[in-house]
């Protein structure tokens, strides 16, 4: 670039740009060409010009194949023809505009509605090469992925605690497995949803190679060990005379149209699941039912260094876990066991493996969606005048930004009750608590941005008296206000339906 803002040798970096382009998609072809290997998915990635070869090739193939959304996404840094604020684009320059847009117009700009592309592009404040303008600065160009180099959503944005290796690379990995899943390299999930709550149902269909054959088995080792961590923290929290609900009574599994009873049976070997000889897939579904909860008598759980203060769920202090104090009391001893079967990696628990009569694996699955349950019951406290001090909530807060951190606070004298991240969607959801101290009457929980401006609010009461009830589910959306009392209107059970 020349001290003007021009493009010195413009027509010859077009036109590597458009040859690099070229040999992406010879190499795409050679590969959809191989045996067994017809219409895969592709993610382009590229850096400055090389981000216009990306573009160029994604626009090419979804012109080559329309309606088909063989690409699954285009990632680039320092893009030549970036449109400002256009989808996907971020960092602190994400309102200027690449200079080769500004030389050759809007004619690229078909890029930015591609269906089914996840992008990703982002661009540095003072990078002349994507936000063109004076003063011109080269350096800036040679920054991305720096050391301590922190993502930033967009322009006027303060840096997140996440740098920019890390997000681009998990939008990266996200996006390649669900290239992959699309391809058929995992089991086809439906419903795909972010957190199955209670009452939800969920189907793997794992599809053959060829027909099964005689004493083949399915193994689903992650989901046992999720499983099996879960009944452990049951067992080991509780030391009522009572024994603890079994956690296939909570987490449903019916595999092959047969209700588990026993998750030895997912290692393979003790009451298996048998593939029936000559079929050509085996079905997993997974429903969540906490109606088992309701009769899981507690009288404290076993005292613990990572939970020292747990009796601040005997609300009425008469040295048991009843009513809805058990109910809060689980979901705090469940966290991170069964409520966080998702644990050991996204999408970890619907890996499986199809075990032969000489217990060999002949066919492995491991990719898909992730599997996150929420195992406890939501719903309006019984009282319907307020929430009692003490309340535990459970926030979902949509409207965001993306890939953003922000402070939740209740208010009017600012608590903070967390600091949270958002989803490259801009949602999020947090667990809070009401403070103790909380003086009676109407309060506020606010959602700020790092530079204490803010993003959204919803109004609550808080009364004197009364019990936490169960975890509330409590929505709030950016960009507006709440309902002045979300604590009005119906009730629930405290275990939900």
């Amino acid at each position: 670039m020349l001290e003007d803002g021009t493009i010195e040798n413009s027509e010859e970096i077009i036109t590597s740009a458009n040859a690099g382009a070229a040999a992406a998609l010879r190499v795409y072809r050679e590969f959809s060409q191989a045996p067994g290997c017809a219409d895969p998915k592709v993610v382009f990635v590229g850096y400055s010009q090389g981000a216009m070869a990306a573009r160029t090739a994604a626009n090419t193939l979804n012109v080559l194949h329309p309606g088909e959304s063989r690409v699954a996404g285009v990632f680039t840094v320092g893009d030549p023809l970036q449109k400002p604020n256009a989808d996907g684009v971020f960092g602190s320059g994400s309102d200027g505009q690449g200079v080769f847009r500004l030389l050759l117009g809007d004619y690229n700009d078909t890029f930015y509605t591609l269906p089914g592309v996840d992008r990703v592009s982002i661009c540095h404040d003072d990078d002349t090469i994507c936000t063109v303008g004076w003063p011109f600065k080269f350096d800036t160009h040679l920054t991305y992925f720096n050391d301590d180099m922190k993502f930033v959503t967009n322009a006027g944005a303060s840096p997140s605690t996440t740098s920019e290796v890390e997000y681009m690379s998990k939008a990266l990995q996200a996006t390649i497995i669900k290239a992959r899943l699309a391809y058929g390299m995992g089991p086809k999930v439906e419903p795909v949803k972010d957190v199955y709550g209670v009452g939800d149902s969920v189907t793997a269909t794992y599809s053959l190679d060829r027909p099964a054959g005689i004493g083949e088995r399915l193994m689903m080792l992650n989901l046992y060990q999720a499983l099996d961590q879960c009944q452990f923290g049951m067992g080991t929290w509780n030391r009522s005379g009572t024994a603890p609900p079994d956690a296939l009574d909570i987490i449903q599994i019916t595999a092959n149209g047969r209700r588990l009873t026993n998750i030895a049976s997912l290692l393979g070997y003790s009451d298996p699941i048998a593939l029936t000889p000559g079929s050509t897939s085996v079905s997993v579904r997974i429903t969540l039912n906490n109606a088992a909860l309701k009769d899981a008598a507690l009288t404290k759980f076993i005292p613990s260094p990572l939970y020292p203060d747990q009796d601040r769920f005997d609300i009425n202090g008469n040295g048991k876990f009843d009513g809805t104090e058990a109910y809060a009391a689980y979901e705090d001893a469940l966290s991170g066991r069964c409520g966080g079967i998702d644990a050991i990696g996204a999408g970890g628990n619907w890996f499986a493996d199809v075990m032969n009569s000489n217990n060999e694996a002949i066919q492995t699955w491991q990719d898909s969606p992730a599997l996150r349950l929420r195992l406890l019951a939501t719903g309006t406290p019984d009282a319907t005048t307020g929430y009692a001090r003490g309340q535990a909530l459970r926030l979902n807060i949509t409207g965001l930004t993306g890939g953003s951190t922000y402070g939740v606070y209740f208010e009017s004298d600012p608590v903070l009750l967390a600091t949270v991240s958002t989803s490259s969607g801009g949602t999020v959801t947090t667990d809070v608590t009401i403070p103790s101290n909380a003086e009676p009457g109407q309060h506020h929980i606010v959602v700020r941005n790092s530079d204490n401006g803010e993003a959204a609010r919803v109004a609550l009461t808080v009364t004197a008296d009364g019990s936490p009830g169960p975890v509330v589910d409590l929505p709030i959306s950016g960009g507006g206000t709440s309902p002045e009392d979300p604590s009005s209107g119906g009730s629930s059970s405290p275990f939900g339906s």
